[in-house]
């Protein structure tokens, strides 16, 4: 099967755009404490996962409210993601158990350290940029993608991109950027301007284009624009 064309992506991406949109607009509320660590948990070991492997995690670390107490143990999050996960009827391993669980404690602790909460930590940033940063620098096992889904995924931002490999991909695809995958967050950056110009151009926030743009890509069939980054 034939690769899609850059103009078919493009159209198929602005015709998702509206309702990725709304849909986001329908759910707009605060999160709670509780919420807002299943998500952070979630977009964390996403990272070299698949995303439903990773929520299947998120979730039976959210049942046993392994995050939601002043310290954490790393050990019970450990003995957790090494036990076969139930997704749709399959049981799975996760991937990377002790050291995705040694990062989930360890951002737990620098939160508490900072904040004394998710809650409290988001409300303290200035902007998005700054929020972003934090989690780069602070949270082990962040790095720019994560730290963005995270933000975006819990409605505080929409103005930053989760540049994932089938972002990457659509970018080079429409020749949106000729550059190295980003490695640094100062790298990320460059490419998430040129994302944020073309969004721009569409009516869009980057936030949201990113979204549709991994819905897209990722159904695709005979995608060839492959970047080698996960």
């Amino acid at each position: 099967m034939s690769s899609p064309s850059p103009d078919r992506l493009q159209g198929a991406v602005a015709a998702l755009c509206p309702e990725i949109e709304q849909r986001v607009r329908r759910n707009e509320r605060p999160h709670s404490e509780r919420e807002l660590w299943r998500e952070l948990s979630c977009c964390l070991l996403s990272s070299q996962v698949p995303y439903d492997l990773a929520d299947a995690a998120a979730q039976a670390i959210d049942r046993e409210g392994l995050l939601l107490s002043g310290h954490v143990d790393p050990a019970a999050i450990e003995a957790l993601l090494s036990a076969p996960l139930d997704l749709a009827g399959r049981l799975r391993r996760y991937r990377f158990p002790v050291a995705r669980a040694a990062q989930l404690a360890a951002t737990h602790q620098a939160v508490i350290d900072e904040a004394g909460g998710l809650v409290s930590l988001l409300d303290s940033f200035v902007d998005a940029g700054v929020a972003r940063r934090w989690f780069v620098t602070r949270a082990p096992g962040f790095g720019p993608k994560q730290a963005s889904m995270f933000l975006r995924n819990v409605g505080y931002s929409y103005d930053l991109a989760v540049l994932d490999r089938h972002v990457l991909n659509y970018m080079l695809a429409l020749g949106l950027t000729q550059d190295r995958p980003p490695g640094t967050l100062t790298n990320y950056r460059r490419w998430e301007a040129q994302l944020t110009d073309h969004a721009r151009e569409l009516g869009y926030p980057v936030g949201l284009l990113d979204w549709a743009i991994w819905i897209v890509v990722r159904t695709a069939r005979g995608m060839r624009w492959e970047v080698g980054v996960a």
